[in-house]
């Protein structure tokens, strides 16, 4: 989106308050594979799940996310703008991030990742969720553009350019989902 169209700090605010993400079957089965992966990667590195630092950068004001996971006995701090503002979490490294329905709302995608890329353990995970561009052909009918808040739309190509860019392995690209591994 052209920056000059992007809406005040406070009207985002306002479209934020009036989002739908609370906890429902249906957006649960929507982070569930995000939970699933995470508790795969603790096994894989033979951790217990409460040895595993998550941040859910992005949270929003109802973190469901964030709970799936502490009930799974994850470790999770959270860090929202608008929400959960305090900088303290942003001061420590994580085995996982997290960022679900977060990176659309990017007003300088580039500073923004490079942001979180020193928050990453080695051999750790960035986990994100944002839905990819269908193409030119198709953006005008896309339903996902047409919320004021979506300003930067992401392709399976720009995906692999910022895993390369950033020194990142992209190990899932399913749109939305998206796993990178440092």
């Amino acid at each position: 989106m052209n920056p000059q169209e992007y809406l005040s700090k406070s009207e985002e605010k306002v479209r934020y308050d009036h989002h739908q993400n609370e906890d429902t079957e249906g957006y649960r089965r929507f982070l569930e594979p995000v939970v699933h992966d995470i508790e795969a990667f603790a096994r894989l590195r033979n951790k217990q799940n409460r040895e595993i630092k998550i941040l859910d950068f992005g949270c929003g004001p109802q973190p469901l996310l964030v709970r799936l996971l502490e009930k799974q006995d994850f470790e999770v701090w959270k860090y929202d703008l608008f929400y959960f503002s305090d900088q303290h979490p942003l001061q420590k490294t994580y085995d996982v991030i997290t960022s679900t329905e977060v990176w659309e709302h990017f007003h300088h995608p580039h500073e923004e990742i490079q942001q979180l890329i020193p928050l990453l353990k080695p051999q750790s995970l960035l986990v994100v969720m944002t839905s990819s561009h269908p193409g030119r052909e198709l953006f005008q009918d896309w339903y996902y553009r047409r919320d004021l808040t979506h300003v930067t739309f992401f392709s399976e190509r720009t995906m692999k350019w910022i895993a390369q860019h950033f020194g990142l392995n992209l190990i899932k690209a399913q749109s939305p989902y998206w796993i990178f591994a440092k």
